[in-house]
């Protein structure tokens, strides 16, 4: 079953994550129940809702830290909304030692001040684990100790692809020789 919000519940959600990200509200249970929903869905499941949602977060926030991020992909699709990892090990991971590996440096893609209009924004992420890790902090936590512990770990970030700002590798397995004695 698809997941499906109105527009307004896509604003109300967007509104909240921004706002509890930057300590003025509380986290939200629908924008919980969205966040758990993105982990825990496979790929091939996440509609139009959950883009519809994340464009809106990405357009208006701004985060605090400035990683470099990873994201292992078959294939290069401009535009698209998608998990990245700041860990390159889990990148290598997922990729099955072929398709290609994405790498945004942060730091250099958000120093441009003239890229950067609230409301606009064209370089930014969102941090979930951050996010899980804050919320598992508050004594009103509301994902349960299971998802955090195995999710708050994964180090995911949602980012647009922006190939334009991003570096873009193949993947390269060297086979061994099986003539060699």
């Amino acid at each position: 079953m698809r997941y499906k919000l109105s527009q307004q519940q896509k604003a109300s959600i967007s509104n909240n994550l921004i706002a509890f990200m930057d300590s003025r509200e509380e986290l939200s249970q629908e924008a919980a129940a969205f966040i758990g929903n993105w982990i825990l869905t496979d790929a091939s499941e996440k509609g139009k809702s959950y883009y519809d949602t994340w464009d809106m977060v990405l357009k208006s926030y701004m985060p605090f830290t400035r990683p470099v991020l990873y994201r292992s992909c078959n294939r290069r699709e401009e535009g698209k909304i998608a998990s990245f990892t700041e860990s390159i090990h889990s990148a290598h991971k997922f990729s099955g030692n072929k398709g290609f590996l994405l790498i945004c440096d942060t730091e250099e893609t958000l120093s441009f001040p003239e890229l950067q209009k609230c409301g606009d924004y064209r370089h930014t992420f969102f941090p979930i684990s951050e996010l899980l890790k804050k919320e598992a902090q508050l004594p009103s936590c509301k994902f349960s100790k299971s998802l955090i512990g195995n999710y708050a770990k994964e180090d995911e970030y949602i980012m647009r692809v922006n190939l334009g700002w991003m570096y873009s590798c193949k993947w390269y397995h060297e086979r061994s020789n099986q003539n060699e004695t």
